[in-house]
């Protein structure tokens, strides 16, 4: 079972919140994790879906996971954001 599957797509904040970094992803109901990119990656989710359900897939859920699973979904965004030709400030303008 993938980690991710059934994901959601929350209201994004604004890069000035202070924990901006960690609602990337974050625990929603019933254990599963709920996505929150940034709207300009939002056309991208399935590649951070899939990504994450091969790392995370038969894995027991902890903090440490949701930890790891926060680092990497950043480290994505920050990654597609320089395949696309945007700057990572840009990804989060509405405008998309």
């Amino acid at each position: 079972m993938s980690v991710v599957k059934n994901a959601s797509v929350a209201a994004y904040g604004t890069m000035e919140s202070p924990t901006f970094f960690l609602d990337v992803i974050a625990q929603g109901n019933n254990d599963r994790w709920v996505l929150n990119l940034p709207p300009r990656l939002r056309v991208y989710q399935n590649e951070i879906e899939a990504l994450l359900g091969k790392v995370f897939s038969g894995r027991p859920k902890s903090p440490d996971n949701l930890e790891l699973a926060q680092q990497m979904t950043l480290n994505w965004c920050i990654s597609k954001c320089s395949k696309i030709g945007i700057k990572f400030d840009d990804s989060f303008a509405s405008d998309c």
